[in-house]
């Protein structure tokens, strides 16, 4: 060893090796009683979780994303069934109420033009029923034309009103 003196007479020793200041454990328990091993399970505390929490993951950020996209293509194919629900019951309504005018409008014709027909009008008319098949039911009688004129007449006035009433609960408040 290398000594050297000093002024006040005391020897100054060259030490080159660093003291080791990290704690010591045998066995996984402490050497000193003060220093204690780290836990492995560490206690999670609810702040801890609150700023995890506050700052979200990029796949928690697609997944939100996703999700948005999901809905708003739902909304959407909703309000295209809603668009396509309307524009049928409107087609409908609309060729009802030309059925309605065009057998209105024949009656007034009809009556305009009547002579002697002893109150039927619908005298000298011809009503054709024909199927699928080709085969055809015809028949002059102005009772039969004018009880079917006025129940086609019936049952489409019915009908427009069940349409109408459709299209309003159809559309949302």
């Amino acid at each position: 060893m290398d000594t050297k003196e000093n002024e006040n007479g005391q020897a100054k020793i060259a030490n080159t090796v660093k003291p080791d200041r990290t704690p010591k454990f045998v066995a996984g328990n402490p050497v000193n009683a003060v220093s204690k091993a780290k836990d492995e399970n560490p206690e999670i505390t609810f702040l801890d979780v609150v700023q995890t929490s506050a700052e979200p993951t990029k796949k928690e950020i697609k997944a939100n994303f996703a999700e948005k996209i999901a809905e708003q293509k739902a909304r959407l194919e909703r309000h295209i069934k809603l668009g396509d629900d309307l524009a049928r019951k409107t087609r409908h309504r609309d060729n009802l109420k030309n059925i309605i005018t065009t057998l209105d409008e024949f009656e007034l014709q009809l009556k305009d033009n009547v002579d002697e027909t002893d109150g039927n009008y619908y005298q000298g008319c011809l009503l054709t029923i024909k199927d699928d098949n080709g085969k055809t039911f015809t028949t002059k009688n102005p009772t039969i034309i004018k009880g079917v004129a006025e129940q086609v007449s019936s049952l489409c006035t019915e009908k427009l009103e069940e349409v109408e009433m459709d299209i309003v609960n159809l559309i949302p408040a």
